[in-house]
């Protein structure tokens, strides 16, 4: 009797009620071009309420590729770190459960690790499926709140840390936790953000692989405005508990932020001649009658006013 052989790569998924998508992406997997990698699914159900549990237990007793897990802590974070514990696997990567990868996503995934010893982590292009309908005013200038990712820079460091690799299809050594820790359970979102800036602390080096491709559906909530309003909001607070605006300099580089800058309220001079930048933007196009570039300009000013705010009630907190 012989055993199946140790698996080559490990597939986290965490999934939240998203039966439907979650199956036809172990389809897509079952199915891939693998040319004979082994590899194991790990399933991480987040609380699912729907018949997750079933599906994906029918799914493991016909594939013993395909674990169940459940991880009752709520949170992204929370699931991915339990995918990683349980990953066997030097390669351990994460798609999210409603995308669609390409064909030869695991064969790519292997080959680029095989071929690049020196790369700590890749990142691959997430494609939009579109809706039937799209708004005017959505412009490839907002395609950050939709989590798609494409045309990024090749590179990912310390020197290189201006752009993210998103989780949606994202992969990394399984020793790279050992060393660095997991996901950061403090961050409901923007958790990919705050792991890639301690990869790049911590002297790791990324890539984004174009040729890694998975598709994402475009779900029409977040083809409103009130959408991306909040979306930016949340961005702006998030990116001002990681001081993202101090640590990344205007050529991308990753640095330490520097003691001695006028502050107001917390937050940098140089940070309030950035968001009045962008304001004085958004009135231009407003009075130019450029509706999508103003409503662009919109969701920046957006983003400087939660990030200026949240470093006020660091402030505030600290001094308390």
């Amino acid at each position: 009797m012989t055993s199946d052989p140790a698996p080559e790569i490990s597939i986290v998924i965490p999934t939240l009620n998203r039966v439907g998508p979650l199956i036809a992406l172990l389809t897509a997997l079952q199915g891939q071009d693998a040319h004979d990698i082994p590899f194991e699914i790990l399933i991480v159900d987040n609380g699912s309420t729907d018949w997750t549990s079933q599906a994906v237990t029918r799914a493991a007793a016909h594939d013993a590729r395909i674990r169940y897990m459940h991880e009752p802590r709520q949170g992204a974070s929370h699931a991915r770190n339990a995918g990683v514990a349980c990953a066997r696997a030097p390669i351990v990567a994460f798609l999210d459960d409603d995308v669609a990868p390409a064909h030869d996503w695991l064969s790519v995934l292997k080959h680029t690790f095989d071929d690049h010893p020196e790369l700590d982590c890749v990142g691959g292009r997430v494609e939009p499926r579109w809706p039937r309908r799209v708004p005017r005013w959505l412009t490839a200038k907002h395609y950050a709140p939709l989590a798609i990712q494409i045309d990024r820079p090749a590179d990912f460091d310390a020197a290189h840390a201006a752009s993210c690799l998103i989780t949606a299809n994202f992969a990394c050594r399984r020793r790279v936790f050992d060393e660095v820790g997991g996901f950061s359970a403090a961050f409901q979102r923007d958790e990919d953000r705050e792991f890639n800036l301690r990869l790049w602390r911590a002297g790791k080096r990324g890539r984004y692989v174009d040729a890694l491709r998975a598709v994402a559906p475009i779900v029409p909530e977040r083809l409103t405005k009130r959408y991306h309003r909040q979306w930016y909001d949340v961005t702006g607070r998030n990116h001002a508990r990681l001081r993202f605006r101090e640590v990344i300099d205007r050529d991308g580089r990753l640095v330490e932020p520097m003691a001695g800058r006028r502050r107001l309220l917390g937050t940098p001079a140089f940070v309030y001649r950035e968001f009045l930048g962008e304001l004085v933007r958004w009135l231009v196009s407003v009075v130019r009658g450029a509706r999508a570039e103003a409503f662009f300009y919109e969701c920046r000013v957006r983003y400087f006013l939660g990030y200026i705010r949240e470093r006020a009630r660091h402030l505030q907190r600290t001094s308390a």
